[in-house]
């Protein structure tokens, strides 16, 4: 399953941050925080593509990973009324999920866990999700709802979240789902059928047709498989996925497809940003929050509405 952080108190988080760490996080925006707040339930934070590096200093693209993901958390800590929770849709450490990434990724991310905000990770083809257990101190579950993937249900008064796994090689592009995982899906689907649906995982299906694809799949290997799955099932209304580093929607077969844009290095023309995901009862306002609150983007929404 997914790692899921629930509320960390002030010592439980100072165990885990040492020294300059935890000077940094725990300033004022986060005692700020721990005034008590109504949460909205039908709001999430959703956050993709953080790269945090080993080396808090390193930058790329003229970005600094670990600095834009400190500033995206204190955005959503400060969240007046709180969100409901924050979802990550993977790709949380910079390259190869190493320990020494996890380190600084683990104290930043726990922020949300001592403003009581429940927090979901998912992993993408840059995690390992090991050291990322060993990092966060998290037991794997017991019992995985899938065998060798890391899946869970997310449910809400307005939609069920399902997080799937997409991680097939560490460090290595391209992703996949698995039969096994796919067949979980169908069935956790129709065993949730009485509120929409949202799904999520990395890694994004081709609409393209299969004669105008790249030879070079950097996606989904099984996305055309995932399709099948969603699209049959008129309850699910959304997929949502990260590994592009832009914001875009589109639909298929009446499914809104969405990609989430990274709180990291991007294009010209995208933010380095995150969204603030609102239920209504007939679909999703997607916000996108930019990391420079002065960027043109900053604000823009996206409505979608479900498919009857």
């Amino acid at each position: 399953m997914p790692i899921h952080l629930g509320p960390m108190t002030r010592r439980d988080f100072l165990a885990g941050a040492t020294g300059a760490t935890a000077a940094l996080l725990l300033g004022p925006h986060v005692r700020a925080a721990e005034a008590a707040r109504q949460a909205d339930p039908h709001c999430f934070a959703l956050l993709s593509d953080t790269h945090v590096p080993a080396n808090p200093k390193k930058v790329q693209a003229k970005v600094n990973m670990t600095d834009h993901f400190i500033k995206a958390i204190d955005q959503v800590v400060n969240l007046d009324p709180a969100p409901a929770g924050a979802i990550f849709c993977g790709d949380l450490a910079h390259i190869s999920g190493l320990p020494t990434e996890y380190k600084q990724f683990a104290p930043i991310v726990s922020k949300l866990a001592e403003a009581k905000l429940p927090t979901h990770l998912m992993v993408g083809n840059h995690d390992h999700i090991e050291n990322l257990y060993s990092a966060l101190n998290t037991a794997r579950p017991a019992k995985p709802l899938v065998v060798g993937k890391h899946v869970s249900i997310v449910q809400s008064q307005r939609a069920n979240w399902f997080l799937l796994d997409s991680l097939e090689i560490v460090n290595n592009t391209p992703g996949l789902l698995g039969a096994e995982q796919l067949k979980w899906l169908g069935k956790a689907l129709d065993e949730h059928a009485n509120k929409p649906a949202i799904v999520m995982a990395h890694h994004d299906p081709s609409l393209l047709p299969p004669k105008r694809r790249p030879k070079r799949n950097s996606g989904l290997k099984d996305g055309d498989a995932l399709l099948d799955v969603l699209v049959e099932r008129n309850h699910v209304k959304a997929f949502i996925y990260g590994h592009r580093h832009h914001w875009r929607h589109r639909t298929h077969g009446g499914l809104h497809i969405m990609a989430l844009p990274t709180t990291a290095y991007t294009s010209p023309l995208q933010a380095s940003s995150w969204v603030l995901a609102r239920l209504e009862r007939t679909g999703l306002s997607l916000e996108l929050r930019a990391i420079d609150p002065k960027h043109a983007l900053n604000g823009k929404k996206i409505e979608l509405t479900w498919r009857p």
